[in-house]
């Protein structure tokens, strides 16, 4: 059954911000997130996490154990991009969930994907100012292949 979490944070100007995310119950307060967060910090897809149910509300209470997914958010300043970055995300192996005008990504990195090349790839198109993106939860699997 899929149900929605309240993840609660602190956004890039400091302020007290929150995102909701699709989940699947495990049983005993316990989910597993099953979307790609947009803004929210430190947590990706497929981490198992406790929840606190607050009459009917659930929010985010710990990650319970890390998938080894990083998550990398995507601002795009040239809309002409969009499409053909996602086709070579993909072509990575990951997979992306768009907002509303498609200027956000999110990317999933799965935790079997060499990292290193999805980077590069960013990085590239963050010094020809096509984009800015942020590596908003990165696994200790992809850390290790970027250092």
């Amino acid at each position: 059954m899929k149900n929605k979490v309240i993840i609660t944070y602190y956004d890039l100007e400091d302020n007290l911000s929150e995102e909701t995310l699709w989940i699947d119950s495990l049983g005993n307060n316990l989910y597993q997130i099953k979307n790609i967060p947009f803004f929210a910090p430190n947590i990706a897809y497929n981490d198992i996490i406790k929840v606190e149910d607050d009459e009917g509300v659930l929010y985010f209470e710990e990650i319970i154990k890390t998938s080894g997914n990083s998550t990398i958010q995507i601002v795009f300043f040239k809309d002409e991009f969009v499409e053909n970055t996602t086709k070579e995300i993909e072509s990575f192996g990951c997979s992306w969930e768009g907002m509303h005008n498609q200027k956000i990504l999110a990317i999933d990195v799965p935790f079997n994907v060499n990292y290193t090349k999805v980077k590069e790839y960013l990085d590239t198109l963050f010094d020809t100012n096509i984009l800015d993106y942020r590596e908003a939860c990165l696994s200790d699997i992809h850390s290790k292949q970027i250092n």
